[in-house]
């Protein structure tokens, strides 16, 4: 899936040269005065109810959602804008593609020229940050975020003599070091691993800087980075307690149903995932602060193609959809974690408890989490040398390459890869 997703991120370098040869026609329809918005997704977004919603509430008005999975959803957008025709009025995007399509924003309506800069309050400010420039122009409307907590097995910590309230485990494990010093003392006391994969360590650190791989300027700083220095060593320190498993494998959904590893890392919309692999294990799990802050993983916005005959309708249509109260009630409905901190007390996010894990303030932890999200400026290569550092990291693991090794070939082939 990784190698599928980087060849459509490298696909859209190449939108602005083609669109520029052809002509626009968008997928709007007009029919007896009626207008129908069609709308790209992909599974899970929750939607389809709210735009039955808002329908009804503005007659001549049909939302005609059309879903593909992840990868094929941003491929198909792609496609289409390369093409000059065939884009939908309103495209979701996932932050992971978002600044390559920020390459290509002339292909997009500029939503501030409709008024986005008012509602700019609304949002977590380095959520609005990601779809705005500094010229002022907003190319998509937040939807979603995935602001990242830690869930850890209580039966375990217990076990290795750790402490297994959450407040408490924040407490203990507020730094790194001592995330690997109790790692250590947990995979002496009980045989378990702390965590599953070296990458992971080394993605929550890397999103916790201001800073990651690029200045704002697009100067690459891999090797003076100091955030991303610091996710490599504590990486390598930690590889003792790490299992060398990878998330979304069989091999992952087994370990944590038989309890090979203590923690995860992860985003909301990620506990499902232990609920689904490891449901024998409803009541052992909490969640606490990771150490040293938050990072945010995952999360979209609505964009409006350039290729509508309709940005009016469809402008007004997304700021509804993504309003606090309308996002609170797709929270309710589906999970997706709310981009707007207005809604984060309201009883329905702060006191949420789904019965599977211990604490009864799901919500809180990850409101509190969003807050502590740090605005970072990714490039259009932040995704592809993500992949090469967790690589790297990973051949580490397997006992490949020694660390020094590991990080010079790394950095050889990111240099490689951005020059061209």
């Amino acid at each position: 899936m990784v190698r599928s997703v980087l060849k459509s991120l490298v696909a859209v370098g190449s939108i602005g040269l083609v669109a520029a040869c052809s002509s626009g026609s968008s997928s709007s329809e007009s029919t007896g005065g009626d207008i129908t918005l069609t709308m790209w997704l992909w599974p899970g977004m929750g939607f389809a109810e709210k735009a039955a919603q808002y329908e009804d509430e503005n007659p001549g008005i049909n939302i005609n959602i059309q879903e593909a999975e992840y990868a094929d959803a941003h491929q198909n957008l792609i496609t289409a804008l390369a093409a000059g025709s065939g884009a939908p009025d309103i495209s979701g995007v996932d932050e992971g593609y978002l600044e390559r399509i920020k390459e290509s924003s002339h292909l997009f309506y500029d939503l501030s020229d409709y008024g986005a800069a008012d509602l700019e309050g609304d949002y977590l400010d380095w959520k609005w940050n990601q779809a705005s420039s500094d010229d002022g122009s907003v190319i998509g409307i937040p939807t979603d975020i995935g602001p990242m907590a830690m869930a850890y097995r209580v039966d375990l910590f217990e076990e290795a003599g750790l402490p297994t309230d959450p407040d408490d485990v924040a407490e203990a494990m507020g730094t790194w070091d001592d995330y690997i010093q109790a790692g250590k003392q947990l995979k002496e006391e009980t045989g378990s691993f702390m965590f599953s994969d070296v990458a992971d360590m080394y993605s929550a650190i890397r999103e916790q800087g201001d800073k990651q791989y690029f200045e704002t300027d697009g100067t690459l700083i891999i090797e003076d980075s100091p955030q991303i220095l610091k996710a490599w060593d504590k990486s390598i320190e930690a590889m003792d307690i790490q299992a060398n498993i990878e998330r979304q494998t069989p091999e992952w959904g087994a370990a944590i149903a038989n309890g090979d590893f203590a923690t995860v890392f992860l985003p909301p919309w990620m506990l499902q995932n232990i609920k689904n692999d490891a449901p024998d294990t409803a009541g052992l799990w909490d969640i606490a602060l990771m150490p040293e802050g938050s990072g945010n993983w995952g999360g979209s916005f609505l964009t409006i193609p350039s290729q509508s005959d309709h940005p009016e309708e469809a402008y007004d249509f997304i700021t509804w959809l993504m309003s606090p109260d309308n996002q609170l009630d797709i929270f309710e409905a589906n999970g997706n974690f709310p981009s707007t901190p207005g809604i984060y007390d309201e009883p329905a996010v702060k006191e949420l408890d789904d019965g599977f894990f211990i604490r009864d303030d799901i919500g809180a932890i990850f409101a509190e989490a969003a807050t502590l999200v740090k605005d970072v400026y990714r490039a259009p290569d932040t995704a592809p040398i993500n992949t090469i550092m967790q690589d790297a990291l990973g051949t580490v693991a397997d006992g490949v390459a020694e660390p020094e090794a590991a990080w010079d070939n790394a950095i050889q082939e990111v240099n490689r890869q951005t020059s061209r």
